[in-house]
């Protein structure tokens, strides 16, 4: 069912607030696909060093203010210090939960809750909010066994049990037709792993299974291993002879790397609905993930799992699909797109984002003045 369609006074296209830390290519997403149904006024706050965040409060506030938020719906990307004044100033609060905001792994420097005031800004932004947006279900409440260093229950309710905002699962939407296969041939032995930020040296590194990967790659000489996204690519030194860190890529020469490589590799400790993960899908990568949150829903049967976050677990995974037939690969890797590209597509979210927004209107009373 198609959602209505928002429609502002005069017949004009309503605002709509768009809040986020910091820009990201899954919120560029979003704002196109909001873009021709709103006046979409966005705002970042964390750009900048830590000790100057009361400042950017005070500039949030003024943005706010400036867009009189009492008559606005807002929606905000992730939970976090971003959404605080949202929470009390604004009509509407929609919050898009996507990773970060529902997790605590501490030994890895990640998630919202391994931080006493930011688990508290967490907390106060999604109970006041008039809906939560999960980009997976899982990010609600799950029991995890892959990281034995961390909090076997992860997900919101994990750390906020009194939570009673009702939530509505919307995951995010890919383009099926720029993130497709080509004619040109793979590399049979390519094994690609997109991580963002990686260095040896952060958190970054374990978070994003790196460590994982650079003990594998050793035992296994006929393979090539490729990662994507370090910052600083020359930091990895002394690395096994087949494999290669390269920086941050831009999209056509993202696109072309998961055409070339017939496995991806996403053996992560969380994420929330992965970019790269699905794009490489589309491109016929065959994926090899962690069984964290929505990993194991997107791949399926198209690929493997890894159980735990141990070299033994990543090498029985790999050497499972290597088991099979060429035939068996090729099968794995058009199914691998085509369960993407029926499932999550730019379409949906618009639609069910869209859904939501109206949802939320319909149940409140007029904006006051």
């Amino acid at each position: 069912m198609r959602a209505a369609e928002p429609v502002g006074r005069s017949g004009t296209r309503p605002v709509l607030l768009y809040l986020y830390p910091r820009r990201s290519v899954f919120i560029d997403r979003d704002l196109d696909l909001l873009g021709p149904h709103f006046q979409v006024r966005t705002h970042e706050l964390l750009r900048g060093p830590k000790w100057a965040l009361p400042f950017r409060l005070l500039a949030q506030l003024l943005f706010l203010v400036r867009n009189r938020a009492w008559r606005r719906t807002a929606i905000c990307h992730f939970a976090g210090y971003h959404g605080l004044l949202p929470a009390l100033w604004c009509r509407h609060l929609v919050i898009v939960l996507a990773g970060s905001d529902c997790a605590s792994f501490p030994a890895m420097g990640y998630g919202n809750f391994r931080k006493a005031l930011y688990g508290w800004a967490t907390s106060f932004s999604v109970r006041r909010a008039r809906r939560l947006l999960p980009v997976h279900h899982s990010l609600m409440g799950m029991e995890q066994d892959y990281d034995p260093d961390a909090p076997r229950n992860q997900g919101l309710k994990a750390f906020v049990p009194d939570l009673h905002t009702p939530f509505t699962e919307v995951p995010y939407g890919f383009d099926a037709t720029y993130w497709s296969p080509d004619t040109g041939s793979r590399a049979p032995q390519l094994y690609l792993c997109v991580a963002s930020g990686t260095r040896p040296d952060n958190n970054t590194h374990a978070r994003k299974g790196v460590d994982l990967v650079l003990k594998v790659a050793p035992l296994l000489p006929d393979a090539r291993f490729l990662i994507i996204g370090s910052p600083e690519p020359g930091a990895y030194e002394d690395l096994p002879p087949n494999v290669a860190v390269e920086g941050r890529q831009h999209a056509e020469a993202l696109r072309e790397h998961y055409r070339r490589a017939r496995y991806l590799l996403q053996v992560s400790v969380m994420e929330g609905f992965p970019n790269a993960l699905c794009e490489g899908m589309l491109c016929g990568c065959i994926p090899i993930v962690s069984t964290m949150a929505a990993m194991p829903d997107i791949v399926g049967g198209t690929g493997a799992l890894v159980t735990q976050r141990t070299a033994e677990s990543l090498m029985e995974a790999i050497l499972s699909l290597q088991a099979l037939s060429q035939e068996e690969l090729e099968d794995r890797s058009r199914s691998a797109r085509e369960r993407v590209a029926a499932r999550w597509t730019p379409e949906r979210r618009q639609q069910e984002l869209l859904a939501a927004l109206s949802a939320v209107d319909a149940a409140s009373p007029p904006a006051r003045e």
